[in-house]
């Protein structure tokens, strides 16, 4: 969905948007998660005389991959959205120091304004760094493999020391 900015009036405009997942997920190509159930959105579109400010709130439902055991579990996204863009060309390429008003600003190449790409930029944010399916997950095990949240593996307690590092289980640490 586009929003031309010549069609925002004075007092706003207010979109109450539900975006199939599956058409999200397209626009996006490729990531590491995937979008279930529709991304539903409020937003408001307000307009002053060099930046249009989108603002809101949406929420998702996304399937990730953990990353410490490897299984599949959905996770619900819910965040606010706070966009400015400005609407003022931007001069030729120069290198400057950038105020954090600037930094937070996004500058319009022309007079539309992609909804769908704002909502998978706002997931895309959103989304965990190490994605886990539980705050205790144990992972797989180095060695065989096995899901360590199902009980311990059939592996030897012994754990082997890197020969290179061995010299350090001589340290003593002092107590201050």
């Amino acid at each position: 969905m586009k929003v031309d900015i010549h069609d925002i009036p004075a007092e706003g405009l207010h979109l109450e948007i539900t975006e199939n997942g599956n058409e999200l997920q397209t626009t996006a190509g490729k990531v590491d998660f995937l979008i279930l159930s529709p991304v539903s959105a409020n937003l408001t579109l307000l307009k002053s005389d060099e930046e249009v400010f989108v603002r809101g709130n949406m929420a998702s439902i996304l399937r990730f991959r953990c990353a410490r055991c490897l299984k599949e579990f959905d996770h619900k996204i819910s965040s606010n959205i706070d966009i400015v863009y400005s609407m003022a060309p931007e001069h030729g390429i120069k290198e400057k120091e950038l105020s954090q008003q600037e930094v937070d600003t996004n500058h319009l190449k022309d007079n539309e304004i992609d909804i769908n790409a704002v909502l998978f930029e706002q997931l895309s944010l959103d989304i965990p760094l190490q994605p886990v399916c539980r705050i205790d997950c144990k992972g797989l095990c180095p060695k065989c493999g096995s899901d360590l949240n199902q009980g311990k593996c059939g592996c030897l307690a012994t754990e082997q020391i890197d020969p290179r590092f061995a010299k350090l289980n001589e340290l003593k640490l002092s107590k201050k």
